[in-house]
């Protein structure tokens, strides 16, 4: 692989990192800025309540760097607890205007890192002159590290800043050459390892959120197919009205239903009249028009509580709970006077008269029977108006159990 091949297989894949970047900084951001919240509600009191004991503190007269220390740390302490302050309502007002993942909820988290980072190099300084290390700042470096989420482009300049700080204070000071150096060495590790642990912190992160999202986009993925395959299951396609899988589930609940708080109970099933001229006549697309227009004129005809569906070719069934064999007439009257009183309207300015048979059966409050039977007397009925002519409606009986 030659060098060029390579230098584009890098930009390719920086390019692609900015993008997966890209995507979650605002989230990022979002955590970021409820963590700084939450630090503040407890930093404030816990750097305010170590500013006022050391403001108490009274060292040995023959001390004067420690009680230079304490005094130094009292300023510090107060000056953080300020910095959290401010920036903790920052980032509670940017949260609760949703405008955390802005250009200003950005500035915010950078600002917080830095002045916390800040703090922590000058406390450390403080620390070296009494003799202590440079814990304070190994310290915040870490938990900046891990508690703000910055993409390596934001966190190499923090936490470089940081150390330039803490090197121009440090070599102010009056320290000897060897401790200097080593010192200098010790602050160089602590950056390092809090930008490894950043830039490791983020590339977890945002490794997280795409997986999270991709698993969200896969799950709504599924769902939308899973209501499609119920759908299918218990829907005709041509039409959308239930099919015959679902019109025998239906009816079966309703005659269980029966058994509990008795009532009347009928099936209607009608039939198209010549449907099949229909097809060779127009063709087989002009006959699913028709069958879609007869659907949606039945459906407009039956109660909000009847059940309707296409059982197969040109035949639909109604279920109607709480009917009486008087209404049930009525009603298959009225679907035959609206599909065969109107022709049907098909593109190409095509009219097509239609005209239904309708058998017509039920069962009475005080009457009891299984579906099989329901289904077979209404066959029957829609049989026998057929073969009497058509365009009619027949009522036919329920055998006895």
């Amino acid at each position: 692989m030659t060098t060029l091949s390579r230098l584009a297989r890098w930009q390719a894949s920086a390019r692609h990192l900015k993008q997966e970047y890209d995507q979650v900084q605002g989230m990022g951001t979002m955590v970021t800025l409820r963590r700084a919240r939450a630090l503040a509600w407890l930093g404030v009191p816990l750097h305010a309540a170590i500013a006022g004991w050391l403001s108490q503190y009274q060292a040995a007269a023959d001390q004067p760097k420690m009680q230079a220390w304490a005094d130094a740390l009292v300023g510090l302490q107060a000056g953080v607890a300020l910095g959290l302050l401010v920036f903790g309502l920052l980032a509670h007002g940017l949260l609760r205007r949703k405008a955390g993942a802005s250009v200003a909820g950005i500035v915010v988290q950078t600002a917080f890192c830095a002045t916390y980072l800040a703090f922590g190099a000058a406390a450390a300084i403080q620390d070296v002159g009494v003799g202590n290390g440079i814990a304070t700042f190994l310290v915040i470096c870490m938990g900046t590290a891990v508690v703000s989420l910055m993409r390596p482009g934001f966190s190499a300049p923090v936490f470089a800043a940081a150390f330039v700080v803490f090197w121009t204070i440090l070599r102010s000071s009056a320290i000897d050459t060897a401790l200097l150096a080593s010192l200098q060495i010790q602050a160089i590790a602590v950056v390092l390892m809090a930008q490894l642990i950043s830039v490791m912190t983020w590339h977890q992160y945002t490794r997280t959120v795409l997986l999270q999202r991709k698993l969200e986009r896969s799950n709504a993925s599924l769902l939308v197919k899973q209501q499609e395959l119920e759908r299918l299951a218990e829907r005709d396609t041509l039409t959308g009205l239930y099919n015959r899988r679902k019109f025998l589930q239906l009816a079966q609940q309703e005659l269980d239903r029966r058994v509990r708080m008795p009532s009347g109970l009928c099936v209607l099933m009608v039939d198209l009249d010549y449907f099949k001229r229909v097809n060779d006549q127009y063709g087989h697309p002009m006959g699913d028009l028709v069958l879609q227009q007869v659907a949606t004129r039945l459906a407009a005809n039956i109660r909000s509580t009847d059940v309707l569906a296409r059982i197969g070719g040109e035949e639909f069934i109604v279920l109607m709970p709480n009917t009486e064999p008087a209404g049930a007439l009525n009603l298959a009257e009225k679907i035959r006077a609206a599909i065969g009183g109107q022709p049907l309207e098909l593109p190409g300015g095509l009219r097509v008269a239609m005209t239904t048979s309708v058998g017509v059966t039920g069962l009475q409050a005080n009457q009891t029977a299984p579906l099989n039977s329901l289904y077979s007397a209404a066959d029957q009925a829609l049989y026998s108006a057929k073969a009497q002519g058509r365009n009619q409606v027949v009522w036919g009986d329920v055998p006895a159990p």
